[in-house]
């Protein structure tokens, strides 16, 4: 399979032109088309290999967020347990702790590393096939905003996962039997219960993250910042780790801020013990805490989970996929070699 090339016509640095591949280019380069300042052209490709590519870097992260999953746990169970009980951070860690030590921090384990690879795979997955199938009239933020529906259409699909996740993180070892009681009166919908809110805070989180994460990475190569305009193989690694790192930071923040309220619906709407609509949800917490409890309710520690899992997600899953884009390159190379032998 050839792989496409884009020729980059840099404006600045005395007009210096170069040759990257989509794999090196989308490995820790920019997805955003450069305007005013360089010139893609990209070959033909067909429909079928941009699905690879996309398929292949929905893995990638997938993979990454496992990581994630086992060096974070404890502190996103303190956070879904924010979003029900109100509390602050210290006290939720407090509480969580005097519930059953250790471990029931990480209660939901095993739900959760089924949940967060697919919500992963599909939140990169869909971003990257925007871009892979972005015509080229197209604004980058409107493709960005067509993955942002993809993506939330998705998470409505694995929501049972979701639902079975935060109802052990919230309620611990009771969560269980809650679901089921919940099940035998409701049915299976209960397993879908938050799948909206879901959705909603999804495409609320997913398009403001891709849309600071490819502009953010966009600037960087265009300002030859930390080495984002030289090839993957010539960038220093410590320089490429940290402008990724930095990069996924600011989406996290950017995308925690614009999505904290309906995330908290979301969860206390999910975990209720009793079916409840988003109304009466969002009535509850604001007779409780005011509007700014609605808004507001565990961002201070939902900035800080995300932002090291954002830090660590950015790093291994373009990490990954750069390794991946580098096998399968030498795949190709390999299997030419033996064709023309």
């Amino acid at each position: 399979m050839e792989l496409v090339k884009f020729e980059e016509r840099h404006i600045h640095n005395n007009n210096v032109t170069r040759t990257t591949s989509l794999d090196e280019y989308y490995g820790g380069r920019d997805t955003t088309p450069i305007n005013n300042v360089g010139i893609m052209t990209a070959k033909s490709t067909s429909g079928v290999e941009k699905t690879i590519l996309a398929v292949r870097d929905g893995l990638a992260a997938s993979m990454a967020s496992i990581v994630s999953v086992f060096l974070l746990m404890w502190l996103r169970t303190s956070m879904s347990y924010q979003h029900v009980k109100g509390v602050t951070m210290a006290v939720a860690i407090r509480e969580l702790y005097a519930d059953g030590g250790i471990g029931r921090f990480y209660r939901g384990m095993l739900p959760a590393l089924i949940m967060m690879p697919l919500s992963r795979f599909g939140d990169i997955f869909t971003n990257r096939l925007a871009r892979e199938f972005q015509p080229r009239w197209l604004p980058p933020a409107i493709a960005t905003m067509f993955a942002s529906s993809l993506a939330a259409g998705w998470r409505v699909l694995i929501t049972p996962a979701d639902t079975i996740k935060t109802m052990m993180q919230v309620h611990g070892a009771n969560g269980l039997s809650i679901l089921r009681g919940k099940v035998s009166r409701s049915g299976i919908s209960a397993l879908f219960e938050g799948a909206l809110g879901a959705s909603i805070a999804t495409w609320m989180g997913h398009y403001p993250w891709f849309v600071t994460h490819n502009f953010l990475e966009g600037y960087c190569v265009r300002n030859m910042i930390l080495d984002a305009h030289l090839s993957s193989s010539a960038q220093n690694s410590t320089k490429k780790n940290v402008r990724r790192a930095l990069t996924g930071l600011m989406s996290s923040l950017v995308s925690d801020v614009c999505s904290n309220a309906v995330r908290v619906l979301k969860t206390y709407k999910q975990t209720s013990i009793e079916h409840i609509g988003y109304l009466e949800a969002a009535s509850g917490i604001i007779d409780r805490d005011g509007l700014m409890g609605l808004l507001f309710r565990g961002l201070s520690s939902k900035l800080a989970a995300n932002a090291l899992n954002a830090i660590i997600f950015t790093v291994v899953w373009k990490a990954i996929s750069e390794r991946l884009a580098k096998k399968k390159e030498e795949d190709v190379t390999t299997e030419s070699k033996e064709h023309a032998q």
